[in-house]
């Protein structure tokens, strides 16, 4: 491959990650990625993608973050660039995925308490809570318990 044809398939996969989004994952950046990167081919592109989209993108981030000798070999030093790349920003991608897991946590949490009459409110907010309210109690002269609130 020529230099031209690496930084066209670097724009590509900086897209990719990027966003996010293995769909973006063209034929040319897929065969790269399978045939010289140490990623297997999931059968074809599609279930290549399929396999990498939503959550399952953090397996991708994670396979440059555990396999450094994907800096070896013909296409050695593209594939360190794009391991690089992928460690620059693997802790803001981590960071997204779990914000994005915790909203959908809060969106399900707020959906049961809402069918079932409840309240949530975050944890450390001024609350309200119940008390029992005073009870006074006394024996009346015929013996019989009173009690006033």
């Amino acid at each position: 491959m020529s230099d031209v044809d690496y930084e066209r398939l670097f724009k590509k996969f900086e897209k990719v990650v990027d966003t996010r989004d293995s769909q973006k994952i063209d034929k040319v950046l897929y065969h790269h990625l399978y045939q010289h990167a140490g990623f297997i081919a999931h059968y074809d592109i599609h279930g290549y993608r399929e396999t990498y989209a939503g959550e399952g993108f953090l397996a991708f981030i994670d396979h440059f973050a555990q396999y450094p000798y994907l800096g070896y070999g013909s296409h050695g030093e593209f594939n360190r660039r794009l391991r690089e790349y992928v460690l620059e920003h693997a802790e803001d991608i981590r960071g997204d995925f779990a914000r994005k897991a915790d909203q959908k946590e809060l969106a399900l949490l707020n959906a049961l308490a809402a069918k079932h009459g409840v309240t949530v409110h975050p944890h450390g907010a001024d609350v309200p809570t119940f008390r029992e309210p005073d009870l006074v109690s006394s024996i009346s002269k015929s013996g019989q318990f009173e009690f006033a609130f």
